[in-house]
């Protein structure tokens, strides 16, 4: 198969390929396995950054034979701004529910859940998750604050 692509086409699949790879294996660390297939494509992809005029944004490791973003595409406004809407995204998506998960089993004894029915106990998460959602929508963050501890 051959692929032929625009410079325009190229920088855009440049920038998919950059952030496919930011989001399988930026957050991986030492017990984390990357992504290979994904590390793969990548290497080739940004093989080419150089011939199709965007070598600036990529760098070669030549002891370890691998292509990487560069600084240059780190900090590519365009792209910087996808990754930071998904991440807003994401986080009002999940906050609420890892919240409202912490708040239900704060409040509901292992006794109290085990007694409950699978829908008693999905409309109580529920709830505990809404009271966020609903604190989120109305202030944002300004209300919250970690507690001191209080020692006796």
């Amino acid at each position: 198969m051959e692929l032929k692509l625009t410079k325009q086409q190229y920088w855009h699949l440049l920038r998919a390929t950059y952030m496919a790879d930011w989001m399988a294996n930026a957050i991986c660390d030492a017990d984390m396995e990357e992504d290979d297939d994904i590390k793969n494509i990548r290497n080739y992809i940004f093989s080419f950054a150089k011939e199709m005029g965007y070598g600036d944004f990529v760098d070669y490791a030549e002891d370890l034979k691998q292509y990487f973003a560069s600084i240059d595409m780190d900090d590519e406004p365009s792209t910087r701004a996808l990754i930071e809407r998904y991440d807003e995204h994401n986080l009002w998506e999940n906050l609420p529910s890892w919240l409202g998960e912490r708040d239900f089993f704060r409040k509901y004894t292992k006794k109290e859940r085990q007694a409950m029915s699978q829908k008693e106990r999905f409309m109580k998460l529920m709830e505990c998750e809404e009271k966020w959602e609903e604190e989120f929508e109305k202030h944002g963050v300004e209300r919250l604050e970690i507690k001191k501890e209080i020692k006796n």
